[in-house]
């Protein structure tokens, strides 16, 4: 049997019972038919039990209620015989790469036990992979999609489930999957949480996993209220091209099919509030550039420090042929930048205006080209803030030059008690008028130095 809440500081989030119930529904064993499970079937199974068996209560509210499944006639693994957690540890710890991916895989099918109260998500994964042997580890940043972040509360009560299943109950109503690496099992947000590029709500996440757990039907599909965004034509037009696209995907989980549905017509989708976001992918990447980031790179490499930007706002970086060519060495080979709560696309326009190279948002991400190189054939360019100015360049080089008058005088480093260390930047603009005066002084003092020194050893030669 299986239960599994989730909640934070006491609070219980509320769950509709026709979702519980197609929770219920949908963790009953399938096989290679129609993913058209539904609350029926549950109950037909449920019907079909021997007589001698418990019956199942009715699940509760904000309660997922996992019965058993029948033995199934799925071969034995390695695993299976394992006696105990920490045998099935050192087994795994003495297989090369490949026998500990194939390991960790048919651990994923094994039966497994987990009983958890009220503990954070990474406890409660921490002790699955104590209970199986198998590393569990959650994506950087993953905690930052949830409502409560790290501090998103399980409960759950987990006998003989298949890890995998058992993963499964436990992340997808915080719309999260597994995916199982060489190495490890790695908890990561689901796609459309992903894009959200936020906290996700507890409604937006019961909509989500609404559609990764049910069929895209005609009748899910009218029960969806959708809000299309810079996607062209009327909402009603709109609508009705995405429904035909629907129908021409086939059959599949809602989620799925909606993505592919939705890339058909260069779309995208996620979750917002009460309704299922659709958006240009152009409109898109603009919101993905304009999260905001505290970056510093000291000597780096141009490439480095613009592919970090990019991976910063989720979005793919390429770059025109021979793009970099042009640039000196100092420049592409010992780059250095530090901004404060900016966001990603104001890094991208000082970029601009210190190298000259020019960042444009296309549908797929965004492209680094020179002034006059034109866009890709078919392409659509914009800025961060909306459709391509002439300004956007003007506009980079007067922030750059901004910058290069209000240049970095100072730095405060102050250890953490784990080792690691906060700066804080110290621009010219921060200090006060005198110690400003005294600095001035100082570099005239030393420049005039200098000039002495050369001069005189200029008349010995």
């Amino acid at each position: 049997m299986m239960r599994t809440d989730r909640y934070a500081h006491g609070r219980r989030p509320r769950l509709r019972r026709g979702l519980t119930a197609m929770i219920l529904a949908s963790m009953i064993p399938w096989g290679l038919g129609s993913p058209s499970s539904s609350n029926a079937g549950a109950a037909e199974s449920a019907a079909s039990a021997p007589a001698d068996e418990t019956p199942v209560a009715a699940p509760a509210e904000g309660q997922v209620i996992l019965t058993p499944a029948p033995p199934t006639t799925a071969p034995t693994v390695p695993m299976a015989e394992t006696a105990a957690p920490q045998a099935a540890a050192d087994a795994v710890a003495g297989q090369d790469a490949d026998t500990l991916e194939v390991l960790i895989i048919q651990a994923l099918d094994q039966p497994t036990d987990l009983n958890v109260q009220e503990v954070p998500i990474r406890q409660a994964l921490d002790q699955l992979a104590v209970n199986t042997g198998i590393p569990i580890r959650l994506a950087p940043g993953c905690v930052s999609f949830l409502p409560y972040g790290s501090q998103t509360k399980l409960t759950a009560t987990i006998q003989k489930r298949p890890l995998r299943e058992s993963l499964t109950a436990l992340l997808r109503p915080l719309g999260l999957e597994f995916v199982a690496g060489p190495k490890e099992v790695t908890v990561q947000p689901a796609p459309p949480l992903a894009r959200m590029g936020r906290r996700a709500t507890w409604d937006e996440l019961a909509t989500l996993e609404k559609l990764l757990s049910q069929p895209m039907t005609p009748e899910l599909f009218g029960t969806l209220r959708f809000q299309f965004q810079e996607t062209g034509g009327e909402a009603v037009s709109n609508h009705e091209r995405l429904g035909r696209a629907i129908g021409g995907v086939g059959e599949g989980i809602a989620a799925h099919v909606l993505d592919h549905a939705c890339d058909s017509c260069g779309w995208t989708w996620y979750p917002e509030g009460q309704v299922v976001a659709v958006l240009s992918k152009t409109k898109y990447v603009r919101q993905q550039v304009n999260r905001r980031v505290s970056v510093r790179y000291a000597q780096a490499s141009l490439v480095g420090a613009l592919t970090d930007l990019a991976n910063r706002a989720g979005v793919l970086l390429r770059f025109d042929p021979g793009v970099l060519n042009s640039l000196p060495a100092q420049t592409t080979e010992r780059f250095s930048l530090s901004m404060e709560n900016a966001t990603v696309w104001q890094a991208f326009e000082v970029i601009s205006g210190e190298t000259g190279l020019t960042p444009v948002i296309e549908a797929d991400g965004v492209r680094i080209t020179r002034p006059g190189a034109g866009g890709t054939a078919g392409a659509t360019t914009t800025s961060a803030g909306g459709p391509n100015t002439a300004q956007m360049e003007t506009v980079a080089q007067a922030t750059a030059a901004a910058m290069r008058s209000n240049s970095v005088v100072g730095q405060f480093t102050f250890p953490l008690p784990d080792g690691s260390s906060f700066a804080f930047f110290v621009r010219e603009s921060d200090l006060p008028p005198e110690l400003a005066a005294m600095r001035q002084a100082k570099i005239a003092r030393t420049v005039n130095q200098i000039r002495q020194k050369l001069h005189s050893e200029q008349q010995q030669d």
